[in-house]
């Protein structure tokens, strides 16, 4: 039996504070394959970010445990690369010197550096851009020189939070098109965290739908679109909409629920 790439076993979060204790995931369990892109979707406050922190090692599990190629995610690695909503681009760095940063442990020469962040600018549609400083990118080309950062030291998994959701539904789509590609080029592994379900369906080969908090697996959509770029606008499909129902049926009870929550907890706050 093949060793899945990432394995979440029975993995729960919670958040001590001084006055409140907060259970953010409970008893997640899912596998993902060498080479799978998967999609998360849930509710607000689901911990979807939570557990992409956990994924990525910069966060530990209050119970279960999660692997890499069967060893114990104990800390961030360079087989996993990191790309959040908000760009975390170093202002002072050109789009050049920020993909090469991500380089600068690895022990390459500055040539080597210079050259792997060269290509994996052009991987990213960015070539000529590479003195360019962030102030000086549009969003969506600093969210390019993200993912090429986050590429270029060549980790198995990439890991992305919500990357596009402060783009414009313009920008939004080129970078998803960008995206696929990319990871057909590459194959590497991929983690999306979204609240987008059409964002789901179109990038996702499975999608992942958690509960309202705490958050647990509620369904797992397998999605086959065959080839993206072979149908001129594959959303407008009968089967892209049969997916995007799919998913919304299983969401639509979540997020109210999620809701409810939160007005109940606003409603505690004010009487007391």
């Amino acid at each position: 039996m093949t060793t899945p790439k990432l394995s979440i076993e029975r993995v729960g979060k919670v958040f001590e504070g001084r006055s409140s204790r907060v259970a953010a995931l409970d008893e997640v369990t899912l596998d993902v394959a060498a080479g799978q892109f998967l999609v998360v979707v849930g509710p607000s406050g689901c911990g979807k970010s939570t557990l992409l922190d956990l994924l990525a090692g910069l966060t530990t599990p209050t119970s279960g445990r999660l692997l890499v190629d069967g060893a114990p995610i104990t800390g961030p690695g360079l087989d996993r690369g990191v790309v959040f909503q908000q760009y975390a681009l170093l202002p002072w760095r050109t789009a050049l010197r920020n993909v090469e940063f991500g380089l600068e442990g690895k022990g390459l020469t500055r040539r080597a550096r210079t050259d792997t962040a060269r290509q994996y600018l052009d991987l990213v549609g960015l070539s000529g851009f590479a003195d360019r400083y962030p102030h000086e990118l549009s969003g969506g080309m600093r969210q390019r020189v993200a993912i090429a950062r986050a590429l270029a030291f060549d980790p198995d998994v990439l890991l992305m939070d919500e990357p596009f959701a402060a783009l414009d539904a313009q920008t939004r789509e080129t970078l998803q098109d960008e995206l696929l590609r990319i990871w057909e080029t590459t194959r590497k592994t991929v983690v999306f965290i979204t609240h987008g379900i059409d964002e789901a369906v179109y990038l996702g080969q499975r999608v992942a739908v958690l509960t309202s908090r705490p958050g647990r697996i509620k369904a797992v959509v397998d999605i086959d679109l065959g080839d993206r770029r072979q149908t001129e606008d594959v959303r407008s499909t009968p089967l892209f909409a049969e997916y995007r129902h799919q998913i919304w049926s299983e969401l639509h009870g979540e997020v109210a629920r999620a809701q409810r929550s939160e007005l109940s907890a606003r409603e505690v706050v004010s009487v007391g």
